[in-house]
């Protein structure tokens, strides 16, 4: 079963005649795949960031919503009762956020919902979505993501119920599938080239550039293997403090990249920029000033960051994405049979999710019907204290059947009402 038969159910009908219809699950947003200048330029933001569209969210009636902003996507998961509303409303709000006109941003923004938001939240959580397949802080992030928006006070029965399904499944990927096999691998490879080049670790200095999550996994490997000396470079001054402050480094800004490279022995670079962000002359000037010590260039931004020309100049290693995926013997054909075990997982867990959910769907209307028909009997009697037994329980069939009825004798008879009104009482069976 799909999950729109879930989030939007048609049968049985008596959910939606009585008011009670499931939310809609809804993400909206930008990610690497269509809006890569949207997110490398403006959406990049910190926890005040989030918290700051979180109350925007809750300002234009979302009572049920998380913003996941990372490096690979800004977007806003929510429960909604209005789909198509809720999705132009938070399409205007990532416009504000990113401080450009709607009519601009607006093509540059997905928005999934009901089976197709599923599978992609899942999916997220999992790292099948994410530029480097399997990087292992995107299940963090959005964990921490969850955290904010419960301390926020926008969480909710459905949000809740998406978010927890979601980690889970990422779990299961994580421990019954090779899918981190690749990233994990990789920073491995990066120590024992970065031996190769320098020897021992512990005295070398490092630069960061960007955040991308592969160069954050890169640079906690080199840190364990003994590095202690450490820049960091990344255009938005906050985020620059921050990574800093994580790692006890010294953040700088891009206009002194020169000045920094020519102290690195090893640089990381994942800041995924529209062009590269370290040229050969740039390499040259560092070499000079460095008396040609050897100099360590990691570029694992997709795009590359760093100019491959960098690859003539000699006492300069520069390694690629491709080529650490080629060291860690992680392959086209291996990566294909991981994400294929991954998204089995994933479409498992789903349908797990879905039969939970129908199954607590009709629990709930059955409870809601339980207790429209109590209220409905309560008010007949305050109206009528004295009314008797016949007539109580004539008047209070009329007032059960009076909406059902008019759902059944409109202008455009629904067959399927009918049918469930058959099915649901037992009628064709009498």
């Amino acid at each position: 079963m799909s999950a729109s038969m879930i989030w939007r159910r048609r049968s049985p009908p008596i959910g939606d005649l009585l008011g009670i219809a499931p939310r809609t699950f809804l993400v909206v947003g930008a990610e690497h795949k269509r809006a890569p200048i949207l997110l490398r330029e403006h959406l990049q933001g910190d926890e005040s960031d989030a918290l700051r569209l979180l109350s925007r969210c809750r300002e234009v009636g979302l009572d049920q919503a998380m913003v996941l902003a990372t490096c690979d996507r800004c977007e806003v998961w929510a429960a909604v009762d209005d789909a198509a509303r809720a999705t132009r409303d938070i399409t205007a709000l990532i416009a504000e956020a990113a401080g450009q006109e709607v009519a601009a941003i607006a093509p540059q923004l997905h928005a999934l919902t009901d089976d197709a938001a599923l599978r992609y939240a899942f999916a997220v959580a999992a790292s099948l979505e994410s530029q480097v397949i399997g990087e292992p802080q995107v299940l963090g992030q959005v964990k921490d993501a969850y955290r904010l928006t419960a301390r926020s006070g926008m969480s909710g029965t459905t949000l809740d119920a998406v978010l927890q399904a979601a980690l889970a499944a990422a779990k299961r990927v994580r421990s019954e599938t090779d899918i981190a096999a690749q990233s994990v691998s990789m920073a491995a490879c990066v120590v024992k080239v970065g031996r190769q080049v320098h020897g021992k670790l512990d005295k070398c200095a490092a630069l960061l550039i960007g955040d991308g999550d592969l160069g954050e996994l890169v640079a906690d490997q080199l840190s364990e293997a003994g590095i202690k000396r450490w820049s960091v470079v990344h255009p938005i001054a906050a985020r620059a403090r921050e990574l800093a402050n994580r790692r006890q480094a010294h953040a700088t800004t891009p206009d002194q990249l020169a000045d920094m490279l020519a102290e690195a022995d090893i640089v990381v670079a994942a800041q995924d920029s529209l062009s590269y962000v370290i040229t050969a002359p740039m390499i040259e000037t560092a070499l000079k000033k460095r008396r040609r010590r050897p100099m360590l260039l990691l570029d694992l931004a997709v795009p590359g960051d760093i100019d491959p020309a960098i690859d003539k100049i000699d006492d300069a290693f520069r390694y690629g994405f491709d080529d650490l995926e080629r060291l860690a013997m992680t392959g086209r054909k291996e990566r294909a049979e991981a994400q294929a075990a991954a998204y089995t997982v994933i479409d498992a867990e789903l349908a797990q999710f879905q039969r939970a959910q129908e199954e607590r769907g009709a629990a709930d209307t059955v409870a809601a019907l339980r207790a429209h028909f109590e209220a409905e009997r309560l008010a007949l009697l305050a109206e009528n204290p004295q009314m008797d037994g016949p007539e109580l329980t004539r008047r209070l069939i009329g007032r059960l059947l009076h909406r059902p009825s008019t759902a059944l004798k409109q202008e455009q008879p629904d067959t399927s009402l009918d049918t469930a009104a058959r099915r649901l009482f037992g009628l064709d069976e009498e």
